[in-house]
């Protein structure tokens, strides 16, 4: 079938030749009274249908098509606006003897005002008949799709997945051009190919329905002119006329490509450093092998000398880690302990009651030792005990990122009093 592609839309109207406001005209040919002008139609599938003149007198019917057919008639259609609420505009149908060139359905006398030089009328309204659209050529339609194609997110980066999508939007399915001698049946997307601009190309068959999307990832930073190409196939009908003139339904499958592009922008990963944060141990003591009620960690406590000390282990947040991108902060992290190893010398409780040096506990263990002499005496003043304790703290960044970290601390200790007198 030759011709474009045309689909206008509107709602699901049946035909009904009694709705369409068509006048029959007996007018006065130069050799007496012509045949009766009338409109009909040839009805096609899902709701279609094909509007043409049609000449007749007592014995004969001839079609009266647009364009070169041999009928011995035809016809010319003019939408013409007449600003009614009801009837936007009408079409003026125009019907000729095709041997002389002479209008045979011309009005005589003094025709009713408005008059377009014909008494062959019909009403356009959508209300009244599905035709709507000025006539175009010959077994031409069109159907009207609008591809979209764009990024998630809007600019990719290197390394990163990125999803390419398309979306075919289209009001315009099914087509009621009752004067047109083509309308859109059906159609689908059998398959789309998916240029990501790169030379990396993806296929997707079908039916794969009016929208598509893909991941890609591109390896390296610049702009990339990614193209969708939506293969399209239907079913196209039409009123055909033979040599004849007389109208014949045929139904063909027709295929049409529609493509479209968009300029993606890939940059470069952002650098990232992770800055460890600062943080020392504190203790919450209690005697003996008592668990510590109080909440709050101290950094030097007191303690009574010969007396097992049981401490808990705090973890306390001097400064939090921090996220920088391209050298810029741009966010903190959050630091919690998950355990802990005693350092430095052995503690003077008795037997296996105090803590190992040197062996790895899990967060939430206690501390327990013990200190059987007071503080040294350095240049007339005392000195106090300094345990050291080597903290494991796990920080999750802003960004997902999670880092695990070893860092040295200490606490200090005051012995000055005596467990028991005697």
């Amino acid at each position: 079938m030759r011709g474009r592609l045309v689909v206008k839309t509107f709602g699901a109207i049946c035909l009904n030749l009694a709705l369409l406001g068509a006048t029959a005209t007996d007018g006065q040919g130069i050799t007496g009274p012509s045949p009766t002008v009338s409109i009909t139609a040839v009805s096609g599938y899902a709701g279609h249908a094909f509007v043409y003149a049609q000449v007749s007198n007592s014995t004969v019917t001839y079609p009266a098509p647009t364009g070169a057919h041999q009928s011995p008639f035809f016809s010319e259609w003019v939408p013409e606006p007449i600003a009614s609420a009801s009837c936007p505009w009408i079409w003026a149908v125009y019907v000729f003897e095709r041997a002389t060139g002479v209008q045979i359905n011309a009005p005589s006398g003094n025709p009713q005002s408005p008059n377009f030089g014909t008494t062959t009328t019909m009403c356009a309204s959508p209300t009244s008949s599905p035709v709507d659209e000025p006539a175009v050529a010959d077994a031409a339609a069109r159907l009207d799709l609008d591809l979209r194609v764009f990024a998630s997110p809007t600019v990719a980066t290197v390394g990163s997945p990125t999803i390419v999508s398309g979306v075919l939007n289209s009001r315009l399915t099914q087509d009621l051009n009752l004067y047109l001698s083509m309308a859109i049946e059906d159609w689908s997307v059998t398959r789309w190919m998916l240029d990501f601009g790169d030379s990396q190309v993806r296929t997707v068959n079908g039916p794969v329905g009016t929208s598509v999307s893909a991941p890609h990832t591109y390896l390296t930073a610049g702009h990339y002119d990614a193209r969708l190409i939506a293969f399209i196939s239907g079913h196209a009908q039409a009123a055909v006329y033979d040599r004849y003139g007389d109208a014949h339904l045929v139904r063909r499958p027709f295929s049409v490509e529609v493509g479209n592009h968009a300029v993606i922008t890939s940059r470069p990963r952002p650098s990232r450093s992770y800055v460890a944060p600062r943080v020392a141990v504190g203790v919450a003591p209690a005697i003996g092998n008592g668990t510590p009620t109080d909440t709050v960690a101290f950094r030097h406590i007191d303690a009574l000398r010969g007396a097992l000390t049981t401490l808990s282990i705090h973890l306390i947040v001097l400064r939090e880690g921090l996220i920088n991108i391209d050298g810029t902060p741009a966010g903190l992290g959050q630091s919690r302990l998950t355990g802990w190893r005693l350092d430095g010398g052995a503690s003077d409780a008795p037997g296996k009651s105090g803590t190992t040096v040197g062996s790895t506990h899990r967060s939430g263990e206690p501390m327990r030792l013990q200190w059987n002499s007071p503080n040294q005496i350095v240049t007339a003043r005392p000195e106090d005990y300094v345990v050291p304790v080597t903290l494991m703290v796990e920080t999750r960044f802003s960004d997902g990122h999670v880092a695990s970290y070893t860092i040295a601390s200490s606490f200090s200790v005051t012995v000055n009093f005596a467990a028991q007198s005697g």
